[in-house]
């Protein structure tokens, strides 16, 4: 008979205790670039510098994700390009979008959504832009930024580590 009431006391202590123990799933898009540089009229050189740009944001895509996936406490969940391109109209939609964000990051059953951009005012700088959303209230929890220049070897996984810093510790896992 004791057991039985014992059980009863601490059963909804368990309940309450239990979501300090849970993951916060991220939901985790394909960086996008913002390119505000001038075209080049050598087409070859622009797309020596096209190409560049997409392997700097492959680059950050992957140490994004591992940063995420790394972090105890954090899960990190794969948003496919084919659901991104869907949710996002144009350019900077779901970046801008607090509440498109918030309904793609449900579709994948997320806490959270981060949203990248790769910007890129001229060609001796970017800047990588990361938005965290809370997909439950529908709006931005916080835009972390930081600037990108010289090799992209050395400056993009620094930059990564900042940023993944930042939200750690805005970001209780």
């Amino acid at each position: 008979m004791k057991n039985i009431n014992f059980n009863y006391l601490f059963l909804p202590l368990l309940f309450l205790i239990s979501p300090v123990w849970a993951d916060n799933n991220f939901a985790v898009t394909d960086f996008e670039l913002l390119d505000l540089t001038l075209r080049l009229s050598d087409p070859k050189k622009a797309a020596e510098i096209d190409a560049q740009e997409q392997e700097k944001i492959k680059m950050i895509d992957t140490l994004i994700r591992k940063g995420i996936t790394d972090t105890e406490g954090y899960t990190m969940l794969h948003v496919s390009a084919e659901d991104r391109n869907k949710a996002d109209k144009s350019i900077g939609y779901l970046f801008d979008c607090a509440k498109c964000s918030a309904d793609l990051g449900r579709e994948y059953n997320a806490d959270y959504i981060l949203i990248g951009r790769l910007h890129k005012p001229t060609y001796l700088f970017s800047y990588i832009i990361v938005r965290v959303f809370d997909v439950k209230a529908n709006r931005l929890i916080k835009e972390y930024r930081t600037e990108a220049k010289g090799k992209p070897s050395k400056s993009v996984p620094g930059a990564i580590d900042n940023i993944l810093i930042k939200i750690r510790n805005d970001i209780p896992h």
